[in-house]
């Protein structure tokens, strides 16, 4: 009796150890086998913070997939965009970002996204359509340079100020004027007549 009981608890370990490998090779192998079946989840894309981004500004692609992936990548229409692609090193990200730090006209577009377990890629992401607005002319300037250009008390201050200095210059140049001709009247008074000094008598050579 002792020896069947043991008999039965060796073997229910065993079974219960084996039902536990079995468990973890479906968990480890289960991605594999649906990349090489083709089950592949289809990922989702979606843009923070909008889709819709000013010229200049910044937008960050955020891609989605099961926590199996290895490598997403990101597309503009329908080939890969310039950004590195992004590797799940910890194997249990869900999701990759892709951030761009200022837009330009030619960033906009239609984007998608794809991931890659072992050899096998996911079907695309559904498109997302980046619209960017506005231009280099509608940034609005710093609040320094938008002072310094548009403030008419600042251009008033310094035409005041031109035309102070251009009367200074004015008024010095006729004191200058002035005083040279008091400085010749009195040089003139000191000599007298032309030709006499002012003790009548007359000059030599």
């Amino acid at each position: 009796m002792v020896s069947s009981f043991c008999t039965n608890t060796v073997g229910e370990d065993t079974m219960t150890t084996t039902l536990k490998v079995l468990l973890g090779l479906v968990l480890c192998l289960g991605p594999t086998i649906q990349a090489r079946q083709g089950y592949l989840p289809r990922p989702s894309i979606s843009a923070e913070p909008g889709s819709v981004i000013p010229w200049g500004t910044s937008v960050t692609f955020v891609c989605q997939g099961p926590p199996e992936v290895e490598v997403f990548l990101l597309e503009k229409d329908g080939k890969p965009d310039s950004l590195p692609d992004v590797k799940n090193s910890s194997g249990i990200e869900t999701e990759a970002r892709f951030p761009i730090s200022s837009v330009k006209t030619d960033t906009a577009g239609r984007y998608n996204c794809i991931y890659f377990i072992g050899n096998a890629n996911s079907e695309p992401s559904e498109f997302l359509e980046l619209v960017v607005t506005g231009g280099p002319s509608d940034i609005s300037p710093s609040p320094t340079e938008a002072g310094f250009q548009t403030d008419p008390t600042l251009q008033n201050y310094k035409v005041r100020n031109c035309v102070h200095l251009g009367l200074a210059g004015v008024v010095l140049l006729m004191l200058l004027v002035i005083l040279a001709e008091a400085w010749h009247s009195q040089c003139r008074s000191q000599r007298g007549p032309t030709g006499w000094r002012q003790d009548g008598t007359s000059q030599r050579d």
